[in-house]
């Protein structure tokens, strides 16, 4: 696996810092995050440029099919398996005195320090153990994760008895410098038209955030697997585009109401996570909003919406 500058991870390690001086309660997860995304930033996965016309991109954008979609992406599945390994081994020195994680398909929430098979470096180490001797089909996994199955990761998990949802996340993590090299591809080629989905127009995995950017507070949404902005509709569910306002819900701390909340659908029970940023993040430093909002989808969670609906997230 090469490894390229980037710039963008100084302030991504600065940021997770301060929040973990800021947020004791976040202190354990910000350690994991400060050491899997200096490698994800570093990671060169060889990703070949896809290869899309303009009306054709314009054409699957039409019918509300994300660019990537049905295309032959080719990287060097090597370094994706050498990037999982390095993953692995980093989450293998958290130290095992710290909370334990589950890792479920939107990231981890805290477990409990009993639930020994929630413990991080255990899982890591056995997931490490399990790629050194090649039992694990990196490639077929790779190829469930794009098209979002997760039937195949359960079950190969449970054959080789590993925890599944950090199998998913380390797989899913492995291919976020492909797609965010794809993305910076692509995106020009949507310019110009509308695109009203929930979902993101480059990978197709639903939006991680809201973000109201700009003077305007225009409302863009922020996929976490590519780093995609896209502006849509305010007052509308990324779920199922519902526009009753009677039915669409805001929920936020007191103290932090101007700065970010939760629009909830009380149709479907989806919500979204909305933060303000007048300019937009950075793609790298995404993960690290979603983890500083992490209270956000205890309130909502607490109300039964729930984040968990589509088919990559």
């Amino acid at each position: 696996m090469h490894s390229k500058s980037f710039a963008a991870i100084d302030p991504v390690l600065e940021r997770l810092r301060k929040l973990r001086h800021e947020r004791p309660d976040l202190k354990d997860a910000a350690r994991i995050y400060e050491a899997i995304l200096p490698l994800l930033g570093a990671a060169d996965l060889c990703a070949v440029p896809v290869s899309i016309t303009p009306d054709e991109a314009r054409s699957k954008l039409e019918t509300g099919l994300p660019l990537l979609t049905g295309l032959d992406l080719e990287l060097d599945l090597q370094s994706v398996c050498n990037l999982m390994l390095g993953l692995a081994r980093s989450l293998e020195t958290i130290d095992e005195t710290q909370h334990a994680y589950k890792f479920d398909v939107t990231g981890f929430s805290k477990g409990t320090g009993a639930d020994k098979d929630a413990l991080l470096p255990d899982a890591a180490r056995s997931i490490r153990l399990a790629l050194e001797e090649n039992k694990i089909d990196v490639g077929a996994l790779l190829a469930y994760i794009t098209a979002g199955e997760r039937v195949f990761n359960e079950s190969a998990a449970r054959d080789l008895q590993l925890d599944p949802g950090l199998l998913w996340t380390l797989a899913r993590s492995a291919l976020k410098p492909a797609l965010h090299a794809w993305r910076r591809q692509l995106a020009p080629l949507a310019e110009g038209t509308h695109w009203e989905e929930g979902y993101c127009f480059i990978c197709g995995a639903y939006a991680t955030l809201g973000e109201l950017q700009g003077n305007g507070q225009a409302l863009h949404l922020r996929c976490g697997q590519c780093g995609a902005d896209w502006q849509f509709r305010r007052l509308r569910c990324m779920w199922c585009g519902n526009e009753d306002h009677g039915t669409l819900s805001c929920l936020y701390s007191e103290d932090q109401r101007e700065k970010m909340r939760v629009e909830a659908c009380d149709r479907c029970r989806g919500y979204l996570k909305v933060i303000t940023s007048y300019s937009p993040t950075l793609p790298e430093m995404l993960p690290v909003e979603d983890l500083a909002t992490l209270h956000l989808d205890y309130i909502a969670q607490e109300q039964s919406y729930e984040r968990s609906r589509g088919r990559y997230d």
